[in-house]
């Protein structure tokens, strides 16, 4: 067992490729499977440093597309064209806070069979958003091509939240769907993906969605 374990991971090092392009970039694990995930990373610690990918272990299950908006423009900035690049049909999304953002509005632009977002922000655009948390971002994005979320009624969507007041703001301007489920985590702020992790329960909750038909 140890010994194939070491060959998988050997394989996987040959086969992930890091793509730079002027504002994104993209590392692309390539495990030969039928499914592509793209997981859009968040702002991380801020402008001074690059992204990590996230969500990294469904690497060992999927092919992975890491996709890093490192000018952290909520999508105003993303290579596009780039990112398509590397798609087939079957593809699921994944983020986190202005990584779920992300994945919502691509999914609006590329077809995405699934698709699950902790704490996507509904706008972080002034004039439209009463969330004044992330202003800071948005007084640096020049041009607004995606001032709010959009859909697709073709992507299944597995939105969670925490149960703070402006995590509620945000759920609150939703649309509801048959296509879109909601999930309220208890005694959780922003932080939902992390916190999911701390308690041990993220990656269930992330391999029922994504395997089920």
């Amino acid at each position: 067992m140890k010994i194939k374990y070491f060959l998988r991971k050997i394989e996987s090092f040959f086969i992930k490729k890091k793509f730079n392009y002027p504002k994104t970039i993209i590392d692309f694990v390539n495990n030969n499977k039928k499914i592509t995930i793209l997981s859009f990373s968040s702002i991380g610690r801020g402008r001074k440093y690059i992204q990590k990918n996230e969500f990294s272990h469904l690497a060992n299950k999927y092919n992975v597309l890491f996709i890093k908006d490192i000018t952290r423009s909520w999508f105003n900035n993303i290579d596009i064209k780039y990112i398509k690049s590397f798609l087939k049909n079957n593809n699921y999304a994944i983020g986190f806070s202005m990584g779920a953002f992300n994945a919502i509005i691509f999914s609006s632009i590329f077809p995405i069979k699934k698709l699950i977002a902790f704490s996507p922000q509904f706008s972080i655009y002034p004039e439209i958003s009463k969330d004044e948390s992330f202003l800071n971002f948005a007084a640096q994005i020049d041009h607004w091509k995606y001032k709010k979320l959009k859909f697709s009624n073709k992507t299944k969507y597995l939105l969670i939240f925490g149960d703070t007041e402006k995590e509620k703001y945000h759920m609150s301007k939703m649309p509801k769907g048959k296509n879109i489920k909601i999930m309220v985590i208890k005694n959780c702020d922003h932080r939902t993906a992390i916190i999911l992790k701390k308690r041990g329960k993220i990656k269930k909750i992330i391999n029922d969605f994504f395997s089920k038909n």
